[in-house]
């Protein structure tokens, strides 16, 4: 499906800013279609209410952070809960009933979470507070933190900029596309076959046609896009996509794509459901994987950009994740970046 197509046919997800509150109401009036076909309507809502689980605490030693900007813990974690919802923070605590701790000189006086995100077909983990390495503020490498290694890495001169505490003083990516600054990841994202579930904390400060992440191999090739498309949220696989809603380009938002085997796949803005559409996953490429891995970077055709903005942490599973612990990492992710607190975007 080429994006000439795309301004024909009309893309990809619907948005509804949310307020100080992080919401889980739904939206409507979102768009879905095939390039190969006409546009069909996506529907909108979908369950938000559940809630995960909170696990058991388990005392653990602090640790103090030792990548560019990390923020060191507290010792304290959580082994159960889908999103850990335990305090980090500096002078951690010894752990409890007298296990052993050590203090956390690098905390942060207890101001970010650190989560125990569900193992299982967790793929890729990158986060600004955490594994950024960079020279001069120029970004080199972000590294992963699922433990799979797969780190984005800066390609040739243009890099993005790590900023120490530009948003809600706490770190961010900021991605200038007129530069063409850009990530890759190495060769791979090839099986899909349980499903994919994807977050993205991110401000675009432009959203015509752009990619936070993609995977293919060529322009509509076993592609698979998490971005943006004519000011609107989008996700795509092939020639199925969503489309609805209006970015604020004020304030960072989380993307929450969850592509589901059997029953419809949803598009979720802060917690909310912003659109419904059954779709194929992802086929298995003939080589067994994606070539063209990047963050900020797009192969589609059609006027479409590198990606401008900010991005903060990016969560991707390799399976379809329940509503518990979507719902949880959702959940850990506002908690984290403080989302709930900014401002109402302008009307």
């Amino acid at each position: 499906m080429s994006r000439s197509r795309f301004a024909v046919l009309g893309l990809w997800f619907a948005f509804t800013a949310c307020g100080k509150e992080f919401v889980a109401n739904t939206g409507s009036g979102a768009d879905a279609g095939s390039s190969s076909g006409g546009r069909v309507d996506a529907q909108a809502g979908g369950e938000t209410d559940a809630s995960g689980s909170a696990g058991q605490d388990e005392a653990d030693a602090g640790d103090a952070g030792s990548d560019t900007g990390a923020s060191g813990r507290a010792g304290a974690q959580s082994n159960g809960g889908v999103g850990g919802q335990l305090d980090s923070g500096g002078g951690g605590s010894g752990g409890r009933s007298g296990s052993s701790g050590t203090s956390g000189s690098s905390g942060t006086g207890g101001s970010l979470i650190e989560p125990m995100l569900p193992p299982i077909g967790l793929l890729v983990w990158l986060r600004a507070d955490r594994g950024v390495q960079q020279k001069d503020t120029h970004v080199q490498t972000w590294l992963d933190q699922s433990g799979n290694q797969l780190n984005a890495t800066a390609a040739g001169a243009a890099r993005p900029t790590y900023l120490v505490d530009g948003f809600n003083g706490r770190p961010t990516l900021e991605f200038d596309g007129e530069q063409e600054q850009f990530l890759r990841f190495a060769d791979g994202f090839g099986d899909f076959s349980n499903g994919v579930t994807g977050f993205i904390v991110a401000k675009p400060t432009t959203a015509d046609c752009e990619s936070m992440l993609e995977f293919s191999n060529g322009s509509e090739i076993d592609d698979i896009a998490m971005g943006m498309f004519e000011d609107r949220w989008a996700y795509e696989v092939s020639t199925s996509y969503f489309q609805a809603g209006s970015i604020p380009h004020q304030r960072f938002s989380l993307y929450t794509a969850v592509h589901r085997a059997v029953a419809a796949s949803e598009l979720r803005i802060d917690g909310s459901v912003k659109a419904t559409l059954q779709m194929p996953l992802p086929a298995l490429p003939s080589s067994g994987v994606r070539l063209y891995n990047f963050v900020g970077q797009t192969l589609y055709e059609g006027g479409c950009k590198f990606f401008t903005g900010q991005i903060s942490e990016i969560i991707l599973y390799s399976r379809t994740l329940t509503l518990a612990e979507v719902n949880g990492i959702e959940k850990y992710l506002d908690t984290h970046w403080a989302l709930s607190e900014q401002a109402s975007p302008a009307p």
